[in-house]
C-alpha cells in the first residue's frame, strides 16, 4: 500500500472514532436525564394513603313530603360535628374509602340526638393543577332518639336509615404529605314513613347541613 493510502485511511479512522464515543456519551447521559422526571414526582403522589380527619359546624332539621305540619318537622337545630375518612389514592386526582361522621345534638326541649353516618365515600379533583374537589358518599346513618321541635310530630326515632352525602371544597398543600382542606356538604338520613296522631308522615329525611375543616394525611 503507498504512504498516500496509508494516510487517506489513517484519516478517516480518525474521523470515524468520535462517532461512537458521541453515542455513547449520549446514552450514558440518557439516565440523568431521564431522573429529574422520577424527582417531579411528590411524596403525596408516591403515596397510596388517603386520611381526612376533621370537625364541622351542623345544621340539622327533620322534614317529610307530606303530613308533616305546616312548617316541617321541626326548627333548626345547630350543633358541632366530627368527621373521619380513611381510604387509597386510586389515580393521581381521584380517592376511594369509608367516611365516618358522628353528629351529636339537642332538641330546644334538652332531648339527646345522635346520627352516626357510615359511607362508602370517593372524592375526585376535575383539575389536577389546583385544589378544588367534589366528594359524595352512600352508605348507613344510625339514628338514635331522632325527636321532632313541633306538635303532633313524629315521635323520637331510632331506626337505620340509608344514608347519602355530596360536597365540595379546597385542599391546601395537596403536594404535601400533610395537608389541610376547608370543605361544605350536605348529609341526608331516609328514615321511611311512620304514624303520629293517626296521620300518615310519608318520606321523612334527616338532613343535615355542614361547614367544616380537616386535616389531610397522605
Amino acid at each position: 500500500m503507498s504512504m498516500r493510502g496509508l494516510a487517506a485511511g489513517l484519516f478517516a479512522l480518525a474521523c470515524l472514532t468520535p462517532v461512537p464515543a458521541g453515542a455513547q456519551a449520549s446514552s450514558s447521559a440518557s439516565p440523568s436525564a431521564s431522573q429529574p422526571a422520577a424527582d417531579t414526582a411528590t411524596a403525596a403522589d408516591r403515596s397510596r394513603t388517603w386520611i381526612v380527619v376533621g370537625g364541622t359546624t351542623t345544621t340539622l332539621r327533620g322534614d317529610c313530603q307530606e303530613g308533616c305540619p305546616a312548617h316541617g318537622t321541626g326548627a333548626y337545630l345547630h350543633t358541632g360535628s366530627v368527621l373521619a375518612v380513611a381510604g387509597v389514592r386510586i389515580s393521581p386526582q381521584a380517592d376511594a374509602g369509608l367516611e365516618m361522621s358522628w353528629v351529636p345534638a339537642s332538641t330546644k326541649a334538652g332531648d339527646d340526638i345522635r346520627v352516626t353516618f357510615l359511607l362508602a365515600t370517593g372524592q375526585f379533583r376535575p383539575m389536577a393543577s389546583n385544589g378544588f374537589f367534589l366528594r359524595g358518599g352512600m352508605g348507613m346513618a344510625f339514628v338514635r332518639n331522632f325527636t321532632f321541635d313541633a306538635a303532633d310530630s313524629v315521635p323520637p326515632i331510632t331506626s337505620k336509615a340509608l344514608g347519602l352525602t355530596y360536597g365540595a371544597g379546597w385542599v391546601f398543600g395537596r403536594s404535601s404529605r400533610v395537608g389541610f382542606e376547608l370543605f361544605g356538604a350536605q348529609h341526608m338520613a331516609a328514615l321511611g314513613d311512620f304514624v303520629s296522631g293517626g296521620v300518615n308522615n310519608e318520606n321523612v329525611i334527616a338532613n343535615f347541613w355542614s361547614l367544616g375543616a380537616a386535616i389531610v394525611i397522605r
